[in-house]
């Protein structure tokens, strides 16, 4: 479901798969592709805590610098690397060999058309506007959040409006408290149209939170529609980091952009969401 490319690292012939996640700030290669290629700097042991949605954060350590070949584009990276372990689904068959973050794509405006499963990279201000796109809806996003790309959206059948962040990297859909609460929602066991998802909700670093399943009727943005289809619901901690904890808000996964075709523009300016049907 993850979006993904291939890369090829260090003038190796191995294509590796990397997640492209639009909602990841950081670029990361999985800790057992850099010690195989052996793509620590040993001049510099920087390390820093990368966050996923849940609370626990994983331990990320730079790389030497590095040749990229992604498709046609060919790049020199000083990146960093971490254990993507849990990123991988052995009994699928799925390897993640990295995540290509927008601390990289938003250097490019970026297209995802999830239905025929390609990822184009254009020079700024090439792709075409229209009636399906916005401008960012958070302008003055701060620093460390300039690649994200956050569009305004309505919730259900009484059109509850919220912020959405574009998650390309995100298998499900997932409402914050705020939002659960403007739709009536509750999560204590008292409401028969939310059910707890065992398994709750992992970041990174593999710590589940806590998570509710509920049928959105229906989820709108701009001229995009998508219908009833199941969300998660979970105070998950990303929607404090991104300012957005106590205003309805979610992260717009995957399974809602299957059948669509997504365009992030350079620096994450404008977004644009259609269905791949209108096109």
């Amino acid at each position: 479901m993850h979006p993904s490319v291939a890369v090829r690292l260090d003038g190796q012939a191995e294509p590796l798969r990397f997640v492209v996640d639009s909602a990841a700030g950081a670029t990361l290669v999985d800790s057992r592709v850099a010690r195989r290629y052996g793509l620590d700097n040993t001049d510099d042991a920087t390390t820093g805590q990368i966050r996923g949605a849940s609370a626990s954060s994983a331990t990320a350590n730079r790389m030497r610098q590095t040749a990229w070949a992604i498709g046609t584009l060919n790049l020199t990276i000083v990146g960093m690397h971490s254990d993507l372990s849990r990123l991988s689904n052995a009994e699928k068959a799925i390897t993640v060999d990295g995540i290509l973050g927008n601390d990289l794509t938003r250097r490019w405006d970026t297209r995802w058309d999830f239905l025929v499963h390609e990822l184009q990279l254009w020079t700024p201000g090439q792709l075409a506007d229209g009636p399906h796109c916005q401008a960012n809806a958070l302008p003055d996003r701060r620093r460390g959040l300039e690649g994200f790309g956050f569009i305004t959206t309505r919730l259900g059948d009484t059109a509850i409006d919220a912020i959405a962040v574009v998650d390309t990297g995100a298998a499900q859909t997932v409402l914050n408290a705020a939002a659960a609460r403007a739709l009536g929602l509750r999560t204590d066991g008292s409401d028969a149209r939310v059910t707890p998802r065992e398994k709750g909700t992992e970041g990174l670093g593999g710590q589940p939170q806590p998570s509710w399943l509920y049928t959105l009727p229906a989820l709108r943005s701009g001229t995009w529609q998508h219908p009833a289809f199941e969300v998660r619901i979970s105070a998950l901690p990303v929607f404090k980091a991104i300012g957005l904890e106590d205003q309805p808000a979610l992260i717009l996964g995957a399974d809602a952009m299957l059948d669509s075709q997504v365009d992030i523009r350079a620096g994450a300016a404008r977004i644009c969401l259609q269905r791949h049907s209108t096109h």
